[in-house]
């Protein structure tokens, strides 16, 4: 359910749960705009209105196409490529070396997230149970590290 637009910080403010169990987040607007224009594009569905980016609209329209991707996705027994980093397709499970736009070198080995929109994980050691999502691509470089 969305609380509001914060138009200060271009963020889609939102409250999930309901009583004790209430907590809120933030999206921001070209994010969600982004996501949902790439989501849509898999899909085959016409992508989201630019004018809306920063209006209530415009989030209902993000829940929506995002709804319906994740339908797509499970009828089709698919998962949709849009959070995936194209520069590490296919080096799942390597440890690699890179150095990313603000020229910030990291080593992790890449991982990828469940569900119906994965997103590919750094994974430090082969002992971590997880790892949060990619950051910083478009890389500069990378390398296999072994």
């Amino acid at each position: 359910m969305l609380i509001k637009c914060n138009s200060e910080q271009s963020l889609y403010c939102v409250e999930h749960g309901e009583g004790r169990q209430a907590y809120g987040s933030c999206l921001g607007y070209e994010y969600a705009f982004k996501r949902a224009r790439a989501v849509a594009q898999w899909a085959g569905q016409p992508v989201p209105n630019a004018n809306l980016i920063g209006t209530p609209e415009g989030y209902q329209e993000y829940q929506a196409i995002m709804a319906y991707g994740q339908a797509f996705a499970l009828a089709r027994n698919q998962r949709c490529t849009a959070e995936l980093t194209p520069q590490l397709i296919g080096l799942e499970g390597q440890r690699v070396e890179v150095v990313d736009q603000y020229d910030e070198r990291r080593r992790f080995i890449v991982g990828k997230s469940t569900g119906w929109l994965p997103c590919h994980l750094e994974i430090k050691t082969k002992r971590s149970t997880g790892g949060a999502c990619v950051s910083g691509a478009p890389f500069k470089s990378i390398k296999i590290v072994g």
